[in-house]
């Protein structure tokens, strides 16, 4: 009675919110972190406030600060390859997370689409704070695209309105999909893909650091994307549309920004999206506007 089928993990990551976060309150999250949730806090009408981030992920003494100054009710969090800074959260920071959760008493909200996909992760925060993490996954990112279906596992304390927020924004999850999902993990087919996509991915990593070979970004190995910061006298706008005339699509670093504080232009760019051929001349594409001139380039494809 604690898991709850889901389309997928927007669907998962929306009922979570809805059962802890009434309108009004405040959800504390990653100053850059999931591109979702600042249209949804203005949908579901909760405050967003962005905290301070390291290498690491949400720093512990940020999340303790704004507890005591503000009137937080929940915190969400991306432990595994962040999206999109690309940083893993190691044990000790996610046991501390879970410490200052436990201490002002708030609820945990984990985003874990990309746990499965990295080899030898840390336990989930959940499992430091099970008491009060409402634990959201899915097989979109980790499988195949179009296997909507997600999972959403709670607390006994919230169960009941996690049910009735499921029940009035989804209704049910689709039983044909969730039916797929539930053979394929019992037959082994959900750990092959998990490995197959894996592989991939590292390939992928592969062809990065050989075309932007000379440029300084962040990636994990087992991670759909890459982050990039750009020079200092770049502007993000003009170099995302500069990318975009020679057919590269990037996202520019702000979709993610959720703190109003300094920002550094950047970009995040996909790893899977594309065939291996494409990203190979995409990020050709992303090299020579960041080493070259890019008033005088070719078009690249």
């Amino acid at each position: 009675q604690n898991i709850s089928l889901t389309n997928g993990a927007t669907a998962g990551m929306t009922v979570a919110l809805m059962s802890v976060a009434p309108p009004g309150s405040t959800v504390a999250t990653e100053a850059i972190g999931h591109h979702t949730l600042v249209p949804l806090a203005r949908y579901l009408g909760f405050n967003l406030e962005g905290l301070p981030i390291d290498g690491n992920g949400l720093i512990p003494e940020a999340l303790d600060e704004a507890c005591r100054l503000s009137d937080i009710r929940a915190v969400f969090v991306q432990p595994s390859v962040i999206n999109p800074t690309a940083t893993l959260m190691d044990a000790a920071r996610r046991e501390q997370i879970a410490a200052v959760a436990r201490k002002h008493d708030i609820a945990i909200i984990e985003n874990d689409v990309l746990g499965p996909l990295v080899e030898g992760r840390p336990p989930a925060v959940a499992a430091f704070a099970p008491e009060r993490t409402l634990y959201v996954t899915s097989f979109t990112k980790i499988t195949v695209p179009g296997l909507r279906i997600g999972y959403l596992a709670v607390p006994d304390r919230y169960v009941a309105a996690v049910a009735n927020r499921h029940l009035v924004s989804n209704w049910m999850a689709t039983p044909m999909v969730a039916e797929i999902a539930t053979r394929w993990v019992n037959d082994g087919t959900a750990m092959e893909l998990v490995n197959w996509q894996r592989a991939a991915l590292r390939r992928r990593q592969e062809i990065a650091a050989e075309m932007l070979a000379g440029v300084d970004y962040r990636v994990h190995r087992d991670g759909l994307h890459l982050w990039l910061e750009l020079p200092g006298d770049r502007a993000e706008e003009s170099f995302v549309s500069q990318a975009r005339l020679r057919g590269v699509a990037i996202a520019p670093g702000t979709s993610f920004r959720i703190a109003d504080t300094p920002w550094h232009p950047a970009v995040r760019i996909s790893l899977g999206s594309t065939t291996e051929g494409e990203l190979r001349v995409g990020l050709s594409v992303v090299a020579k506007l960041l080493l070259g001139d890019p008033e005088h380039l070719l078009l690249a494809i």
